[in-house]
């Protein structure tokens, strides 16, 4: 009976490691095709450059380049004076979609390539410093799974494929394509921000769980709160470097991915004026796929603010616990 239960157990970690590396090879596949991971991972989960993603995204973006230009350049002659602001509303599309073509030509950038990699790298150097404290715990959350699936369902059934069911595919592709790729930078930003603010609040658990110690093992205790106090400043250094290479390798690529999404939205608030300004030549919006798109645009925003506010927090609630354990440890040691 124990062994068959031992068995059924066994089996269903094996389910969920399955589908948790089902998950991961879709959440990296995903980013590669729309050229935001040109890198490549073994299955120690080290990252490195790679050629390969390196050629991908220049073939990339030199057909995008091809695309656009002949999309912005071969419109119809306009026939109303709808038809003639919608042309003029796709040339600033375009200079979207220009915009953000250069987000994966940024991502090949040596220099700024090297700088994330050493972020996604920087991560099992962390959590070995962080297991030598005692009472240590990496308190892993499904925040990011969420996050990612809520914005893989959103973009692909929601935004896509229902402006598929009413418009061109070459028309829906020219439209979303820029919010796409500008959103996604956002969300990975954001996660990558998770993976970072998961670990200051380990280490502010382990601050919370130091106990007094028993009389007969004072001297043990002074060692053990020192060796801990080094290797949380240690951990907490190599945090706040990551947080600080993440900002510059992130800065502009957000930038652009803001100027995006404000085009989209600013079109798709066009198209709720232009119905209202010609209702008479039946111009009438479709009102359940603007909705999508409202949804989609404030939850990039909620995700991406909600993470870097907390990261911010953490950072200084973690500093200051530190100093404070600093200060209670060297008052300690000098009233004994």
């Amino acid at each position: 009976m124990i062994g068959k239960i031992h068995y059924q157990l066994n089996k269903i970690s094996r389910i969920k490691l399955r589908c948790k590396q089902c998950f991961r090879f879709l959440q990296r596949i995903t980013c590669k095709i729309i050229g935001l991971s040109p890198w490549t991972v073994d299955d120690n989960n080290i990252y490195s450059v790679s050629f390969v993603g390196l050629y991908y995204n220049i073939l990339y973006c030199i057909i995008l380049s091809v695309w656009s230009l002949h999309g912005v350049f071969n419109d119809p002659p306009a026939t109303s004076p709808a038809a003639s602001l919608f042309i003029v509303l796709k040339r600033i599309l375009f200079v979207a979609l220009v915009s953000s073509i250069l987000i994966p030509l940024y991502y090949i950038a040596f220099v700024q390539q090297k700088r994330l990699i050493s972020v996604y790298n920087r991560f099992a150097k962390v959590d070995e410093i962080l297991k030598k404290c005692a009472n240590y715990e990496l308190r892993r959350n499904c925040t990011n799974d969420v996050i990612f699936s809520v914005n893989f369902v959103t973009i692909v059934f929601l935004v896509v494929i229902s402006d598929m069911c009413y418009y061109i595919p070459s028309r829906v592709l020219f439209g979303c394509f820029p919010s796409v790729i500008g959103g996604c930078v956002m969300i990975q930003y954001a996660m990558l921000l998770n993976k970072i603010d998961s670990r200051f609040k380990s280490i502010n658990s382990v601050i919370l769980n130091i106990s007094e110690p028993k009389i007969s093992y004072e001297c043990q205790f002074r060692e053990s709160i020192l060796y801990d106090i080094d290797n949380l400043q240690k951990a907490y250094m190599e945090l706040y470097e990551m947080c600080y290479d993440a900002a510059k390798f992130y800065g502009i690529s957000i930038i652009i991915a803001i100027l995006c999404c404000a085009v989209r939205v600013i079109f798709t608030l066009y198209i709720l004026i232009l119905s209202a300004v010609y209702y008479q030549e039946n111009y009438s919006p479709i009102w359940h796929v603007i909705g999508f798109r409202f949804f989609w645009v404030v939850f990039l925003f909620v995700v991406f603010t909600l993470s870097t506010t907390e990261m911010k927090k953490q950072v200084r609630k973690n500093l200051i616990n530190l100093h404070f354990m600093n200060i209670v440890f060297l008052i300690g040691m000098i009233r004994r």
